[in-house]
């Protein structure tokens, strides 16, 4: 989205949350904010040092919608719920958020002017405007580090464009502390920290990192996650760290196009369960998008077409990466700078070193998908993701045949030739 009105584009939403500052949560299964934020959904919002307050609301209780809306006016009529001005948020563990849209819908229908979210669409956007106005605080949903660019894998569509990455680059340890440093000086909360790479369990310092960042900013970070390819199992150290801190595993899953790793993983897999460390498993079907290189000359577009284009891509794809101190405008951008592919471009990053504060709205708007030009330069390269991207998708993992140098005009039949 292109910036319109700087610093104002939430302004109408933001006032009306001024007005309803008390947060009430009706549901059940508080314990698990969301499917990445394996905390009580209490704590998640506590940061905000607003009232809070959860009502139990069974599931059962949603089975007909005329008894839904008889329990929800006997609870009003109790509690008096909905003249407290306040924003109401419907939640149920993350393999029920069906339930929790159709518990939205029903109080939304029977009470139009209330302001009624589902968890998932209020942590993952609502929240960060309402903690900008409310409390001149930066919530963000999610930020993304590159610890190191080497990996055991060279895949064929990777999202890091390994097989471009002729020579892969570990961060220093003192880098990336001086990164989180500038990071959590502008941004209060962040839902999820994701420490990726690479393969991230190549890295050395990787214990010692995850303990430094859990140590001094778990009152800052709702979750933080850990992304591997599955073909590395961690060192007792790390293993010890990951469930000290409650380190979620994103377990990639490529042995459809790779069966090789299938062995190593069912280890990992054994391995978590007997050390007791959370994970996330994306199954054999996992698949990844064609993104890059480009299938047309996208930058034939205009303007109003790639900010479509990126708007469609964005709003699926929230990930903001850290790096030198800058948060990029698309994650996938910020790797092609890595892999020389692009240059960096200003245009697509906002700089956190020697932040202005007075620029906090400005900031949550970047977060929120607006920029200088409503699209990043990179997408005049990029097929993009989700509904941006009409291409076929490929089992997740398909391997490079070697290493390649990327060249202006290069296109994805020409790529994929290359790989046959």
């Amino acid at each position: 989205m292109k910036w319109n009105k700087p610093g104002h584009e939430f302004d109408e939403l933001g006032g009306k949350f001024i007005k309803n500052r008390k947060l009430i949560v009706i549901g059940d299964d508080f314990d698990q904010a969301s499917f990445y934020l394996n905390r009580r959904i209490t704590d998640v919002l506590q940061f905000l040092n607003v009232p809070v307050k959860l009502v139990k609301f069974s599931i059962k209780n949603l089975q007909k919608k005329w008894f839904t809306k008889l329990i929800i006016h006997m609870l009003n009529f109790k509690y008096k719920l909905f003249k407290q001005h306040a924003v109401i948020i419907t939640h149920y563990k993350y393999q029920d958020v069906n339930k929790a849209i159709m518990l939205r819908n029903i109080l939304k229908e029977i009470f139009p002017n209330l302001m009624v979210y589902d968890s998932t669409e209020f942590l993952e956007k609502q929240m960060s405007i309402f903690a900008a106005y409310v409390q001149d605080k930066i919530y963000v949903r999610d930020t993304c580090i590159i610890v190191t660019t080497g990996c055991t894998l060279n895949c064929k569509y990777c999202l890091n464009f390994t097989p471009f990455i002729k020579h892969a680059k570990s961060i220093s340890l003192e880098k990336l502390k001086e990164e989180a440093d500038i990071y959590f000086k502008v941004v209060d909360y962040v839902g999820f920290f994701q420490i990726s790479g690479g393969e991230p369990l190549t890295y050395k310092y990787l214990a010692e990192y995850i303990e430094w960042v859990a140590e001094k900013y778990s009152n800052q970070i709702g979750q933080i996650l850990l992304a591997t390819n599955g073909t590395l199992l961690p060192d007792e150290r790390l293993a010890n760290v990951l469930k000290k801190y409650g380190v979620i595993l994103l377990l990639d899953n490529y042995t459809q196009a790779v069966p090789s790793t299938k062995p190593t993983r069912d280890k990992l897999i054994n391995f978590l369960e007997e050390h007791g460390i959370d994970s996330r498993d994306y199954g054999e079907n996992q698949q990844f998008f064609k993104f890059f290189p480009a299938n047309e000359d996208y930058s034939k577009l205009s303007e109003k077409e790639l900010s479509e284009r990126a708007d469609k891509c964005w709003g699926l794809q929230p990930w903001r990466n850290l790096r030198d101190g800058r948060i990029y405008y698309c994650n996938f951008s910020s790797f092609a700078v890595t892999a020389g592919i692009i240059q960096d471009d200003p245009r697509n990053y906002m700089d956190l070193k020697n932040f202005d504060c007075s620029k906090k709205k400005e900031l949550l708007e970047f977060f929120m998908g607006y920029s200088v030009l409503g699209y990043d330069t990179f997408c005049t390269l990029c097929n993009g993701i989700n509904e941006s991207n009409t291409l076929e998708r490929r089992p997740a993992g398909e391997q490079a045949k070697g290493k390649f140098g990327w060249h202006s005009g290069m296109t994805l039949s020409e790529f994929e030739e290359m790989n046959l």
